[in-house]
């Protein structure tokens, strides 16, 4: 790693500085729009770079969109003049697809498994309906296909579910989840709700595995942390438990992805999650 101007900090306003060298523990960053939350993810990853408190494998870095990811990535390289393709950064389910790329088997999966989209997702329900007579009048494939994605975005399995969850065609949901998951494997597929769902249930049946990404995985950081749903509030605090050491950036009055299951209280409720966690915020807007 070539040597870096220490004058970055100094880029920085003073609550920005905080968050940014605020090192150790839970620590949730509150900004609004145009406060700068994004930079101090950015400058705090640079931060635990350039002064050693982690290589970049070590460092376990979520964004919200592959091109955030993309963007953080030639922004850090550039400003540190080394490549670091090899970082754990990106969304969600980029990284959760890694992890299963190298314990595919624990997971019943050949190493070539196909991730497929909405569009496939719902040719498949339907397919599986017409062969099982499941009423698709009353209650369209699309219905069938957010129903099971609300139950993967909550960590729930099918085996798992209670009827009241989805009252008018509970027992239909539930066997034709069943279907659905038991045909996705004889494909030799999974869906994106099944990269966060199937690392949980690796990290619950795999001590070994869990033992490995929280031994590997000392700092991490979250982006637009108000948008995480149940299942990634559960998968970040599987790894959490190593290093105790998380950064979340996020803003209250903002929930966009609320239609897929993104739940704010996860970030009203930070304190409760992460015990001794400390709160800061960014008023200065840009």
């Amino acid at each position: 790693m070539t040597e870096i101007n220490n004058n970055y900090i100094d880029l920085l306003n003073n609550e920005q500085r905080k968050a940014v060298e605020k090192i150790y523990g839970p620590i949730l960053v509150l900004a609004g729009a145009g406060s700068g939350k994004t930079r101090v993810l950015t400058f705090k990853l640079l931060h635990l770079l350039i002064n050693k408190y982690a290589t970049p494998n070590q460092i376990l870095a979520v964004t919200f969109t592959n091109k955030a990811a993309s963007e953080m990535k030639n922004r850090i390289s550039e400003m540190l003049n080394f490549p670091i393709d090899k970082m754990w950064l990106g969304t969600f389910h980029s990284l959760c697809a890694r992890i299963l790329r190298s314990h595919y088997k624990e997971i019943g999966l050949k190493s070539n498994f196909i991730i497929i989209d909405s569009d496939d997702q719902i040719k498949l329900i339907k397919q599986i309906c017409d062969l099982e007579n499941i009423n698709t009048k009353d209650y369209s494939t699309k219905y069938y296909a957010t129903a099971i994605d609300s139950y993967k975005n909550k960590g729930i399995f099918y085996d798992e579910i209670k009827y009241n969850n989805f009252k008018t065609q509970g027992p239909e949901i539930k066997k034709l989840y069943r279907l659905y998951q038991t045909e996705l494997l004889r494909l030799n597929c999974v869906d994106f709700g099944d990269l966060i769902l199937f690392c949980i249930k690796l990290f619950q049946t795999k001590k070994e595995v869990l033992t490995k990404y929280q031994k590997l995985f000392k700092f991490i950081l979250v982006d637009e942390y108000q948008d995480i749903n149940l299942v990634q509030q559960k998968w970040l605090q599987f790894i959490y438990q190593g290093h105790k050491n998380i950064c979340c950036v996020g803003d209250d009055d903002q929930s966009i992805y609320s239609w897929r299951g993104a739940d704010v209280s996860n970030l009203l409720n930070f304190e409760k999650n992460f015990i001794n966690s400390t709160i800061l915020r960014l008023e200065q807007n840009y």
